[in-house]
């Protein structure tokens, strides 16, 4: 069966605390629509931006929530290795299956990052997975280092948010040599990806848009291909609508579409480029987009 993961935004209170009411009904709307994984403190998640403490707050509140319902990842990425590795020690305390690792970038980035992971793994007793986002991090693997990383028996696989044809088509390959788990990252293509062997979607719109994913997913297992397409480009449209075509509201527009849906209590993000994204042209272009496509949402 193909998975379809939800790479969970983190819902703030207008006073920037994690909004654990919004965060339960977000899980359990998530769950209603198919979710069979959840991914915490990713790039959705705003990691990088959140406290010690509020990591803390959002991971414990969010294992209890789910339980035994879905598999949990949670991001231990860091500035630097020994910060990775400190998140795992420290996160393992909480409800979680696995983790995974946005490798660093700039001077920090490892010269060897197969060597790098396989130390992680190394160092954790759960599996690891490979968050691929090379345009971010500068850090990218050749299909012989992509081979040589799935030699680690706790490597359980990759995120790829690459949004690159050839790595998706080299781990596609390399599925027919070696075991290991391939998500797509980019919303855009989830229709092709599955079609092609990826095993599922851990992508950012799934908070939002779980619903219509379970359904592209649903179509593709069933062979119907075309209506796969179809319901792709209605995703499409919604990602436009939702992120605005510069890209300039994907956390408060997200955040505000659910908040329409009365799922979130506020559009909230402690994201600095976000802080004043959210005019009122945009609110309108998010409120006509959700009420368009309830319907593939609800």
């Amino acid at each position: 069966m193909k998975k379809i993961y939800s790479a969970s935004i983190t819902p703030f209170t207008v006073k920037g605390d994690i909004d654990k009411k919004s965060l339960e009904k977000l899980i359990e709307f998530n769950l209603e629509r198919g979710v069979e994984g959840f991914f915490f403190l990713g790039t959705m998640g705003e990691w990088a931006v959140l406290s010690s403490a509020m990591k803390d707050d959002l991971l414990e509140t969010a294992g209890g929530i789910i339980g035994s319902r879905a598999e949990i990842i949670i991001g231990a990425h860091a500035t630097g290795f020994n910060g990775i590795l400190e998140n795992i020690e420290k996160y393992s305390k909480y409800n979680c299956h696995s983790f995974a690792v946005q490798l660093p970038g700039g001077w920090a980035k490892p010269s060897d990052p197969v060597s790098y992971m396989h130390k992680i793994a190394d160092f954790s007793t759960k599996p690891v997975y490979l968050y691929y986002l090379p345009a971010v991090n500068g850090v990218g693997f050749s299909k012989e280092q992509f081979k040589d990383l799935f030699s680690h028996p706790r490597i359980a696989g990759v995120k790829n948010s690459s949004d690159s044809l050839r790595a998706r088509k080299e781990l596609l390959n390399l599925k027919r040599e070696v075991e290991f788990t391939l998500f797509e990252g980019q919303e855009w293509v989830v229709d092709e990806s599955l079609a092609l062997g990826c095993d599922g979607a851990l992508v950012g719109l799934a908070p939002l848009g779980a619903k219509l994913f379970r359904s592209i997913a649903d179509s593709v297992e069933a062979g119907d291909f075309e209506k796969a397409r179809e319901l792709q480009s209605i995703m499409i449209e919604i990602f436009d609508g939702i992120y605005g075509m510069a890209l300039d509201t994907v956390w408060v527009g997200q955040k505000y579409a659910l908040k329409i849906l009365d799922i979130f209590s506020s559009e909230k993000s402690l994201v600095p480029s976000q802080e004043n994204a959210l005019g009122p042209e945009s609110k309108k272009r998010i409120e006509i987009c959700v009420d368009k496509y309830k319907a593939y949402l609800v």
